[in-house]
């Protein structure tokens, strides 16, 4: 039985025959394509950085990016190495996760800063989700927007407030929906029953929503104090920190 024989001559050490030796070689070449397949995966995608694309906020991933990167990150109009960079954003940077895709094997994401800036696609790999001022790493939409047009609000109070510029501070009943992550919705209401909605992101006054005074987008805002100041076009706002936030987000 030629089969029995070649399997004993193998046995005790001695040369298999040709045919044996390539029914063997397959699996021996198999194997040495794997080994090359798997060092040729980017040190990134071995450890698990980028290697798979993140979920943008619609589908529950996070809602903002740190870039973390040291050289800072480079921002592309178009998700590939060979575009060329529109801006390079330092680290510590926080920026809104607009949707992350793969191309040509590397993850890219879409961002923007939080309030104004470049909008471009950054790779992956100079990211991590941003922790919010409170300390959690919030995901999914921010909901407070929805809420506040839905009157589904956390606080209400009273604030000093001018609608028109060098007019006096006067008194507007402001209400507050928040959200996680330092996210909140605020409409503040004048003594003549026009009212303004301010939108707060990651613990920060970013804009207002258009109206007849102005588009919302002109805006100076700091901090005194436990008071966010703020002007929107030519209206005036000065909003206690725990009012807007609650006990998430120290003074």
């Amino acid at each position: 039985m030629p089969g029995l024989s070649e399997r004993r001559a193998d046995d005790r050490g001695m040369r298999v025959p040709a045919r044996a030796a390539l029914r063997r070689w397959p699996h021996v070449f198999g194997a040495a394509v794997c080994l090359i397949a798997i060092w040729a995966v980017p040190a990134q995608a071995r450890d698990g950085i980028a290697a798979d694309v993140p979920a943008a906020p619609q589908d529950g991933g996070p809602r903002r990016w740190e870039v973390v990167a040291q050289d800072g990150l480079a921002l592309h109009g178009t998700p590939s190495d060979t575009a060329e960079p529109i801006a390079v954003l330092p680290a510590g940077t926080i920026l809104n996760n607009m949707g992350c895709t793969r191309n040509a094997g590397r993850v890219w994401c879409l961002v923007r800063p939080l309030g104004d800036g470049p909008r471009g696609h950054g790779a992956a790999e100079a990211l991590r989700p941003a922790q919010s001022p409170d300390g959690t790493v919030p995901t999914g939409r921010d909901d407070s927007a929805q809420r506040a047009k839905s009157r589904d609000f956390d606080a209400r109070g009273t604030i000093p407030c001018a609608q028109v510029r060098g007019q006096k501070m006067q008194t507007c009943h402001i209400e507050i929906a928040r959200g996680a992550g330092g996210d909140a919705t605020a409409v503040a209401t004048f003594s003549n029953g026009f009212s303004r909605t301010l939108y707060f992101v990651n613990g920060t006054f970013i804009s207002a929503n258009a109206t007849m005074s102005g588009v919302g987008t002109d805006v100076d805002w700091r901090k005194s104090g436990p008071l966010h100041i703020i002007r929107v076009d030519d209206q005036r706002f000065e909003i206690p920190h725990h009012l807007i936030f609650g006990d998430a987000i120290p003074q």
